[in-house]
């Protein structure tokens, strides 16, 4: 099992940025190396759209939180 060579991403630089993740992460449930999964419990609050996804590889799950200025969106694997 190798899992997903996925790097935490602390705030996203530009608008553009996020938009290039985004497309990126579908390609990755496109191509079947991640699957979207439910948030069960959201961590980024109230207002925040938060999606999760796991690496079919490895089984851990990530969550991504979009943007919400002058929050710049969070990418990282659930402690």
């Amino acid at each position: 099992m190798m899992g997903c060579e996925w790097f935490v991403i602390e705030q996203f630089h530009s608008p553009g940025e996020y938009e290039r993740f985004w497309v990126w992460i579908n390609h990755q449930v496109d191509g079947g190396a991640a699957e979207r999964v439910p948030v069960t419990d959201s961590f980024a609050g109230l207002g925040f759209d938060e999606f999760w996804y796991k690496c079919t590889d490895s089984a851990v799950v990530w969550r991504l939180v979009a943007p919400d200025p002058p929050f710049r969106g969070y990418w990282a694997p659930l402690d």
